[in-house]
């Protein structure tokens, strides 16, 4: 951030906080329940802030997520991953359940651990579920207003992001698909591309409610997210976070390879809706449409599944915020303003020459998810300002020095940014598609980091998917089962 935007910035917080204080502020119901959450000040500033930070070191608040998750990423490229799954069995176990149960599916799953990647991702939609089930009984509960904003973000249960969601289910197709339950496959299939429908309403009625808090509580955002016009940047490749080409044209294949052409075409053409410069697509929708007029050749279809790199983690953007009464902090995820660039992955063998295409951009996804949080994000910052400056204001005034002092730490040590996300995830999603004739191939592959080799079986009238992980340096591939439509 410029420096002249931290100024812009002090003056945005200050000024909200300062518009929350006004005569329409509930400052005698603050005031009453802030009394309470110090009481124990009174007695003892001193142990108040030894529980303070003894409760964050316990808590992790002190390593940020993206540090812990990059032994998990690691673990996917090496031989380290027994090590690092009995380290996450706890985490499974706590409040971030989700994040963790995540993570090591995704790991299991690139390391050829479908049994403990299916039972993890098995797991995390279970807990998606049973978290949509509690959210519709919440709409009904006003909750406590003074509990909620105290709260930081980063402390709350970790409840996952659309994109996360959707490439769960896609994640968990292919899980069953390399153990040939087709039947399974064919139902996380379904999910992944009913999650994005119902993904994509929710958020749209999301975003307007938090237009509507905004400007009841009138908070102006406009300025603040124009000085983390980063996210702009790093979110500008894709029009929304929900909607998935790469999911979509999995599906599409799965579903042309066991004979499903109506929903296999239905798939290419929302892939193509959503990613345009897709230009493989044009052809598979082409080939569909013969197939489904009796038209085959008897080659075998190849297809790459190439998923490069991993996504990037979250930055905090932290601030001190100077009062009259002392400070309290403002911490806020964010995103650098990075370009998407994916580099694609060479195949060459069985007189074929040609290069993956980007289906779906993870990394330009998570930041567009951010973005379109930020304006609740800096509603909640701004009510959480106004009631931690109204607590150190009591301290201030009733507790002494020691208490005001007591306050202040306690401020700036709780407000931490939600750096939280599944860093396993790929940068991007990108695809390749040829066939060959029925018979043994080799196929060379040589992505940026890393190259490697399969050999294929192909079989006539045949769909073959290689799925291409590339980690740390090092290319992890799985020739799937190859996928026949009876006659």
């Amino acid at each position: 951030m410029q420096p002249f935007a931290t100024t812009q910035v002090v003056a945005f917080i200050l000024d909200g906080v300062a518009s929350r204080m006004d005569a329409k502020t509930p400052s005698t119901y603050l005031s009453a329940h802030i009394r309470r959450l110090i009481f124990l000040s009174r007695y003892s500033a001193s142990l108040c802030l030894l529980l303070l930070l003894t409760g964050c070191a316990t808590s992790s608040l002190f390593t940020p997520y993206p540090q812990q998750a990059e032994a998990y990423r690691q673990a996917a490229s090496s031989d380290n991953y027994d090590h690092i799954a009995k380290q996450l069995e706890k985490r499974t176990q706590g409040k971030d359940k989700l994040l963790y149960l995540q993570e090591r599916g995704r790991i299991a799953q690139i390391q050829g651990d479908t049994t403990q990647s299916r039972q993890d991702f098995a797991a995390a939609i279970k807990l998606y579920d049973e978290n949509d089930q509690a959210a519709r009984i919440r709409l009904g509960e006003t909750g406590s207003a003074v509990g909620s904003l105290m709260v930081n973000d980063n402390a709350l249960a970790y409840r996952g992001q659309d994109y996360e969601r959707i490439m769960l289910h896609s994640f968990q197709a292919l899980n069953y698909w390399q153990d040939k339950d087709f039947e399974g496959a064919a139902v996380e299939f379904r999910r992944a591309t009913l999650e994005q429908n119902i993904a994509k309403q929710k958020r749209d009625k999301e975003i307007a409610k938090a237009q509507e808090e905004a400007r009841k509580n009138e908070v102006k955002t406009n300025q603040l997210e124009q000085q983390l016009g980063g996210l702009d940047t790093a979110a500008a490749s894709v029009r929304n976070s929900i909607e998935n080409a790469y999911a979509y044209y999995l599906a599409g294949v799965f579903r042309e390879g066991t004979g499903d052409y109506n929903n296999a075409l239905v798939d290419y053409k929302r892939a193509y809706e959503i990613n345009p410069g897709l230009k493989l697509l044009p052809s598979d929708i082409q080939r569909v449409e013969q197939k489904q007029r009796g038209q085959r050749n008897d080659n075998a279809d190849i297809v790459i599944a190439y998923e490069q790199g991993f996504i990037p983690p979250r930055e905090s953007f932290d601030l001190p915020i100077p009062t009259i009464h002392g400070y309290f902090a403002v911490s806020i995820p964010t995103y650098p303003g990075f370009s998407p660039v994916s580099p694609p992955l060479r195949v060459s063998g069985a007189q074929q020459h040609t290069e993956t295409q980007v289906a779906a951009q993870l990394n330009a996804m998570a930041a567009r998810a951010l973005k379109e949080q930020l304006t609740a994000m800096l509603v909640r910052q701004t009510l959480r300002a106004t009631l931690k400056y109204e607590t150190q204001k009591q301290a201030n005034d009733n507790l002494g020095l020691l208490g005001a002092f007591s306050a202040q730490i306690y401020n700036l040590v709780s407000e931490q940014a939600d750096l939280r996300s599944w860093l396993t995830l790929p940068a991007s999603a990108q695809v390749a598609r040829f066939n060959v004739p029925a018979g043994e191939h080799k196929l060379q592959l040589s992505g940026p980091r890393g190259n490697a080799q399969v050999t294929i079986n192909a079989k006539a009238r045949s769909t073959t998917l290689i799925r291409v992980v590339d980690g740390y340096g090092q290319l992890h591939t799985t020739v799937m089962p190859t996928l026949e439509v009876i006659p």
